[in-house]
């Protein structure tokens, strides 16, 4: 089996992979992290102060993995700037290991439309059967895995389909946007290159993305770190912190502080609150 390693620097792996913003990654007792992206299987495992990419060749590192991973950003630039005060710097120290993640346009979009009023492990269980029951097979040690199916398959998908892997009332946005995609009306490239509210004005139009499920999608996928994403845990920390009481003000005031920097701001803030009021339970 072939593998890269990369530095380890301002790159934990339970902080990326587990932060929220993916749902394709799953650890194992030894720490390691295994998921398909890209049309890709691989495993992540720490060893010293470096990570190896395992079932990773030099050349998928280079076309996929090295800008998926996000491995030439200075994140310890990212962090020096956004620690403007106390519970910043405890959100950085806390969760000082995450990356974003460039996830893939279509993947993103449709797994965050099934993240609507859902728990992260039943968005899990039904991004995996979805794409086990309709995505190309990968190998990972043997194993068989699954890619995220292409646009062109689900839009042949009717709303009972996605009913039948959990989607629930998301169904009809699901067929929406798959048949959007395999139309070609929605173009990543395209988006990308678009100034952020521009972007976020497209998005929009598609029937079952909102506010939240927008910005993150071009957050995560399309690299708009101006973006604040905005939910329960984001407005609680915003209101105690920084005076931002609503939804709307939390994301507004994110925005305003934090900039171009936002969406990294956001990853810290949210993966701290999260993890320590489940803690304090």
């Amino acid at each position: 089996m072939e593998t890269t390693r990369v530095s380890g620097r301002d790159f934990d792996l339970a902080h990326t992979f587990d932060c929220g913003q993916c749902f394709r990654w799953n650890a194992a007792p030894d720490g390691s992290y295994s998921g398909v992206a890209g049309g890709r299987a691989v495993r992540l495992r720490r060893d010293g102060d470096d990570v190896v990419i395992e079932n990773c060749s030099a050349s998928d590192f280079e076309e996929f993995w090295r800008g998926y991973l996000d491995l030439d950003r200075d994140y310890g630039e990212i962090k020096r700037t956004v620690a403007i005060n106390d519970i910043m710097k405890e959100a950085v120290s806390y969760g000082g290991g995450i990356r974003i993640l460039r996830q893939e346009f279509f993947e993103t979009l449709m797994s965050y439309i099934i993240s609507q009023n859902n728990s992260i492990p039943n968005i899990k269980r039904v991004v995996e059967r979805l794409c086990a029951a309709y995505g190309e097979p990968v190998e990972l040690d043997g194993d068989v895995r699954y890619a995220f199916p292409s646009p062109e398959r689900l839009a042949s998908l009717e709303e009972a389909d996605f009913r039948a892997l959990g989607a629930g009332f998301r169904d009809r946005y699901l067929v929406g946007a798959a048949r959007l995609a395999a139309e070609g009306a929605l173009d990543p490239v395209r988006l990308a290159e678009m100034p952020t509210a521009e972007a976020r004005a497209e998005l929009m139009k598609i029937k079952g993305v909102g506010n939240k499920v927008c910005d993150c999608v071009l957050l995560f996928s399309l690299g708009k770190f101006d973006l604040f994403p905005t939910d329960t845990w984001i407005k609680k920390v915003m209101a105690e912190s920084f005076s931002a009481g609503s939804v709307s003000a939390a994301k507004s005031e994110g925005e305003r502080i934090f900039g171009r920097y936002s969406g990294f701001a956001q990853q810290y803030l949210f993966y701290w609150r999260r993890e320590n009021d489940k803690a304090n339970k």
